[in-house]
């Protein structure tokens, strides 16, 4: 099995295990630069696989968190730990570069 993470090299290395059907692949479509032949893929019968939301299904997944998120089994205002107006945004950004805020939440008005 070979993985692949950001460089150039370690995708040629992935892409070229020793050994045929060695497994699965998985590269970040975005990252994936190099042109593999077709002939590769299947005379060694290697896949390559990827996935856009880290393999969610938004239509099913989003109802089914709010439905965690209305019924109080998923907390996520726990997770907040400052609020910024939408006018001290700039704030908020500076208090995450200096550590201070890990997670702000900026509310505004509808």
């Amino acid at each position: 099995m070979g993985v692949a993470q950001g460089s150039h090299i370690a995708e040629l290395n992935a892409l070229s295990p020793g050994r045929s059907g060695g497994g699965d692949l998985g590269v970040p479509v975005d990252h994936c630069r190099r042109g593999a032949s077709a002939a590769e893929f299947t005379l060694f019968q290697k896949e390559l696989k990827g996935n856009v939301f880290g393999g969610a299904n938004p239509r099913a997944d989003i109802p089914k968190l709010l439905d965690l998120y209305r019924n109080g089994l998923l907390k996520l205002d726990e997770l907040v730990t400052t609020t910024y107006k939408l006018e001290d945004v700039n704030q908020g950004y500076q208090d995450m570069l200096d550590g201070k805020n890990i997670r702000g939440l900026i509310l505004h008005d509808i």
